[in-house]
């Protein structure tokens, strides 16, 4: 049934592809999304989450085209929608092909302006003088620092730890690119596109630095084994249970918070996951969770936001089934910094919660 399935999908690509001046276009989204649909039903984007998010995104811009009466540029997205399924179907994994966008590109938009509602407006020539039109506004696309992150990605292993990130990314990055192609590029269409880009690419990025940072399983390769603090019997006296000993739980494990809040912030969802998992394997274990902020404000107001960033991670614990007389909290504002205040990535790292071992099997 399976090689059925695919069977079935590659011939609808292939017939697709070769009748691609006459399909039309609420046919072929029709397709795409009976493909996307049974790819489902196989769970294949559990298996390959790179290329079902690759369908599901070149659909999606397929379809955006073809609202502005794009119909060559819906035809040419919806054949990379055909491609990404027929790869997810066949289990082909890896990274696909993507050309870098050249710096020279960008100049098509220099001379192009969009208004105070997004329409597009180009500037207007007349008796070899250049007028501007009013309301006028310069779009910006930092396209350097996305070719730089969307290398990066590439070459650390976001299609392991970021993979639906990534396919976003990479799709609305060759959509832009299909935008500048034009002599007269949709400037509506070209920064939505570099908008998603960019924030599917920020997406995988933080992801990517999180996995990177402790060492997970995504970008290791390797199983991902907090270590625990184990009382060395032979070199350490024994300790009494009202001095419990105290270590970290896990050696690199650490969760960071935005300015000024303390919710979780969903690239640490996996971090947090195998926490869980490591404390249910070892219920003797007991744990402190000690909450921290950087140096910008009141002393008060930052030990109330660094506990309130420690129970915040508890909560999420208790949530996942750890037991909340296992787990303790303490905040610490304005004190115990491990980077340089000066910088916003030195703050970064101080907004941060870590583990405590408070209490570890007698050995």
């Amino acid at each position: 049934m399976k090689k059925l399935c695919i069977t079935m999908l590659t011939a609808s690509t292939l017939l697709f592809a070769q009748d691609f001046s006459s399909m039309r276009i609420l046919d072929g989204l029709t397709q795409i999304q009976r493909g996307v649909e049974l790819a489902r039903m196989k769970e294949a984007e559990k298996k390959d989450p790179y290329h079902f998010e690759k369908a599901r995104a070149n659909r999606d811009v397929a379809s955006l085209l073809a609202s502005g009466i794009d119909e060559v540029g819906s035809k040419i997205f919806m054949v990379k929608s055909f491609a990404s399924l027929s790869k997810l179907m066949s289990e082909k994994t890896g990274l696909d092909e993507l050309t870098l966008i050249p710096k020279a590109e960008i100049k098509k938009v220099q001379r192009v302006q969009y208004g105070e509602y997004g329409e597009p407006i180009y500037y207007e020539e007349d008796e070899g003088s250049i007028t501007r039109l009013q309301h006028e506004k310069s779009l910006e696309l930092d396209l350097e620092t996305l070719n730089y992150r969307l290398t990066y990605l590439r070459e650390n292993k976001a299609l392991s730890c970021a993979p639906t990130d990534l396919a976003k990314a990479e799709v609305y990055y060759d959509a832009m690119a299909y935008e500048l192609s034009k002599d007269r590029p949709n400037l509506v269409n070209l920064k939505e596109f570099y908008d998603k880009s960019w924030m599917s690419a920020s997406s995988a990025f933080q992801k990517v630095n999180v996995a990177k940072e402790n060492q997970m399983e995504c970008y290791t390769g390797k199983p991902f084994v907090p270590e625990l603090a184990k009382i060395d019997t032979e070199t350490k006296p024994i300790i009494p249970p009202q001095q419990p000993q105290e270590e970290p739980l896990m050696v690199t494990a650490r969760v960071h918070f935005d300015f000024d809040r303390y919710d979780i912030k969903k690239e640490y969802i996996p971090l947090l996951n195998e926490v869980v998992k490591t404390l249910k394997e070892n219920p003797s274990v007991r744990v402190r969770i000690e909450g921290f902020t950087d140096d910008i404000g009141p002393k008060a107001y930052n030990e109330k936001l660094a506990l309130r960033r420690a129970q915040s991670v508890k909560d999420y614990l208790v949530k996942a089934g750890i037991p909340a007389d296992r787990i303790d909290i303490a905040g610490f504002g304005k004190e115990r910094y491990i980077a340089d205040n000066r910088t916003p990535m030195g703050r970064l790292t101080n907004r941060r919660a870590e583990f405590i071992v408070i209490q570890v099997p007698a050995q």
